[in-house]
């Protein structure tokens, strides 16, 4: 049965990031550097679950299928795009990037850009309470991996092979094997910038281990370095106009030309009466 996160409700930007700054100061007392990871939701009673596990149950093991959908994505993907990774990590946020099923969870570590996306608008969500998490990711890795540290497991110049190593059995070989995944739950990583996208959106991941709800079943020790916050329905539009006013938009989240359309779009919703 899933855990009761620390939950809160907010009608503004300003009582959101009162909750963020609250957050941030009860958590990374010595470490000034670190600070939360956003998540930003449109439906509030969604799991945190990646789009991987969102299909259960399937026909045939989990590991079987993906290694299939990672083979299928580096074969096909060099002819449709510019983007060449240069390692498993990277062709798996690559994936997740082109909308490809994975097991990875986006986060970013823009408060802003996680209540944009919470609250902008959606016509299958627009009638739902919005949320937003919030997480300590070192605290994660800690509980999990034994070790209060946040990386970039991709990112192979510069990176002590060991300390990559320590997070290969989230990510396996293809065909390494047909059986389960080692790891049980969701562990935070750091993908390397190969994508302006990424970088405009501070992105960041968790990515997870065998259990679908792996959020839900960590130690009850761990609950309190995740923080859900809830925006109620009638706040929505409100808060993306304020956001949209602090220059946090689709243009902001998506700089490109897929974000200037959305944008465009928007700027017409808003010309609409009543």
């Amino acid at each position: 049965m899933p855990k009761t996160p620390i939950t809160h409700k907010v009608t503004s930007v300003h009582e959101y990031l009162e909750i963020v700054e609250q957050s941030t100061k009860e958590w990374f007392t010595e470490e000034s550097s670190w600070g939360p990871w956003f998540r930003g939701q449109s439906d509030s009673t969604w799991a945190l679950r990646p789009s991987m596990y969102r299909y259960y149950p399937l026909k045939r093991p989990i590991r079987t299928l993906e290694d299939e959908i990672r083979q299928e994505f580096v074969v096909r993907a060099p002819s449709l795009g510019p983007e060449r990774p240069l390692n498993s990590w990277e062709w798996y946020f690559l994936m997740q990037h082109s909308g490809a099923p994975t097991r990875l969870l986006d986060w970013t570590e823009s408060a802003l850009i996680a209540l944009f996306f919470a609250v902008k608008d959606d016509r299958a969500t627009s009638n739902t309470d919005a949320a937003v998490w919030i997480l300590e990711p070192w605290k994660l890795n800690k509980c999990v991996a034994g070790i209060e540290e946040v990386i970039a497991p991709g990112a192979e110049a510069g990176m002590v092979a060991r300390h990559a190593d320590r997070y290969k059995p989230w990510l396996p070989d293809r065909y390494s094997n047909t059986g389960n995944l080692e790891e049980q739950f969701p562990v935070a990583v750091y993908p390397t910038h190969f994508s302006r996208r990424i970088s405009s959106q501070r992105s960041c991941f968790t990515i997870h281990g065998s259990d679908l709800d792996g959020f839900d079943h960590l130690p009850d020790h761990f609950l309190k370095y995740m923080i859900k916050v809830i925006v109620p329905q009638d706040r929505r539009h409100d808060i993306e106009r304020s956001l949209s006013v602090s220059g946090i938009d689709e243009l902001t989240a998506f700089p490109d030309l897929d974000g200037l359309g959305r944008w465009l779009t928007t700027v017409l919703r808003d010309e609409r009466v009543g």
